[in-house]
């Protein structure tokens, strides 16, 4: 956790604050949604935030999977539509990037933050890997809809491949489609509708009381998978997010 009071030269002139909002933001220096801790303006009426990872980003950065180190950059350079390589998603400001000329590989400052291994309380372990070893189990491909492979998280016995891209696509069309209500409350229709996209490769049903115990068996571990890629991309989930979870988890 970094320090709570903190200035910024994108925000000069206002002191930022780690806050922990209660709904989500749009971060001010990579562009992207957030749901977890960031440093907020200490002027409510200003509306600035940035993620923890964008207010501390240095001027150089390395990465186990990578062989040249990567320098950080406002925006990218080169300019014109450019994406992620770890998750995917457009790169519309605050990017680190590696020192190739013809073809620079870019990466948010979020996502070069990524755990590398996490374990859920039920014993439930991922990895994240470079190149997906299998096929996702959203998208039921080996790379993203950009076309790029993409890092994933895959579990310790290789059944659950999740790329890091389609997480993040699945919380944000959860977003968009209004499960995150605002007034705190779950969209109790479609909820389990929301993860079950997730899983649309696996013969899981929706749960009922006629459900085989393999099956609830299957949908629970998918549930827990997913629950613990959404806390690494996204930190301590919000209230709003947090009702989702607890949820999708309940049996």
């Amino acid at each position: 956790m970094g320090l709570t009071k903190i200035t910024h030269s994108s925000h000069s002139g206002h002191f930022l604050l780690l806050k922990y909002p209660q709904e989500p933001y749009k971060c001010e220096g990579c562009k992207e949604l957030g749901f977890g801790p960031c440093y907020e303006c200490e002027h409510e009426d200003c509306n600035f935030y940035l993620h923890e990872e964008c207010a501390n980003a240095t001027p150089s950065a390395f990465h186990s999977f990578l062989k040249c180190s990567l320098k950080f950059h406002p925006r990218a350079p080169q300019g014109g539509e450019r994406v992620c390589d770890a998750c995917g998603q457009d790169v519309l400001g605050f990017v680190y990037q590696c020192k190739h000329n013809k073809n620079p590989h870019d990466y948010h400052p979020s996502c070069l933050k990524l755990k590398r291994t996490f374990t859920a309380e039920d014993g439930t372990t991922l990895h994240l890997k470079e190149k997906p070893p299998s096929k996702c189990l959203y998208c039921g491909s080996r790379k993203t809809s950009n076309g790029i492979k993409g890092w994933s998280y895959v579990s310790s016995c290789g059944q659950d491949c999740y790329h890091v891209a389609c997480v993040k696509d699945m919380i944000l069309e959860t977003w968009r489609n209004g499960y995150f209500l605002q007034d705190g409350n779950v969209n109790e229709a479609n909820y389990y509708r929301a993860l079950q996209s997730s899983i649309p490769n696996r013969e899981v049903a929706l749960p009922s009381g006629r459900s085989s115990s393999k099956t609830k068996q299957i949908w629970k571990k998918a549930k827990t998978a997913v629950m613990l890629i959404i806390s690494a991309l996204f930190g301590d989930p919000t209230a709003l997010i947090s009702l989702v979870i607890q949820q999708l988890l309940s049996d």
